[in-house]
């Protein structure tokens, strides 16, 4: 008798964890796990601060990014820029802008073990005299910081300060995000 309980209690367990999951949604579609019913509330998407917040982010992923003020997904292994955003708003007029990542230049070259105090300078075109947020960069022992600043009108350079005593020896790589677009900035 018991064995027949157990073995009832545990098939009906295996049905539900396959089971799909509505919210005020009676039947939900038998190709979500999870679908919303209401018809007056809303979805709403984790609120980080900027992208580099998520760690180790997987493609799929969606957030709401505080710094750029929209939605973002992680898509074929990086962050989108501002997704559904018009022209409209003060942050769209920032997805103008493209970074020129390969001129990019750390001046001068760290040395492991060596105190650092140096620049990271990325060229951009499309400026809009729009402000960016201030940030800060960490990648192996150093610091690299953007104050609050203004886009200038065409083309110009977002400058980084960096400090601090790098751990190895070797091409240090500063992973950055600005103006919606991500790119990787590599010391020669």
């Amino acid at each position: 008798m018991k064995k027949n309980v157990f073995l009832l209690v545990t098939c009906c367990f295996s049905v539900l964890s396959f089971a799909q999951v509505g919210i005020k949604k009676d039947n939900p579609n038998a190709s979500t796990d999870l679908e919303l019913g209401s018809n007056n509330k809303t979805l709403l998407l984790n609120r980080v601060p900027n992208t580099s917040s998520v760690a180790n982010p997987v493609n799929g992923m969606m957030i709401y990014d505080l710094s750029e003020e929209c939605v973002k997904a992680y898509q074929a292994g990086k962050w989108s820029k501002c997704l559904g955003k018009g022209l409209s708003g003060k942050k769209a007029l920032n997805s103008l802008v493209s970074l020129s990542c390969t001129s990019a230049t750390i001046s001068p070259s760290p040395v492991a073990g060596q105190a650092f105090n140096g620049t990271l300078t990325i060229p951009y075109t499309g400026g809009n005299g729009e402000t960016y947020e201030a940030q800060s960069i960490k990648a192996n022992g150093l610091s690299a910081a953007l104050p609050t600043g203004r886009f200038a009108m065409g083309s110009g350079s977002l400058l980084y300060h960096i400090t601090g005593t790098p751990d190895r020896t070797g091409n240090i790589t500063f992973n950055v995000t600005a103006a919606g677009t991500s790119c990787s900035v590599t010391s020669k």
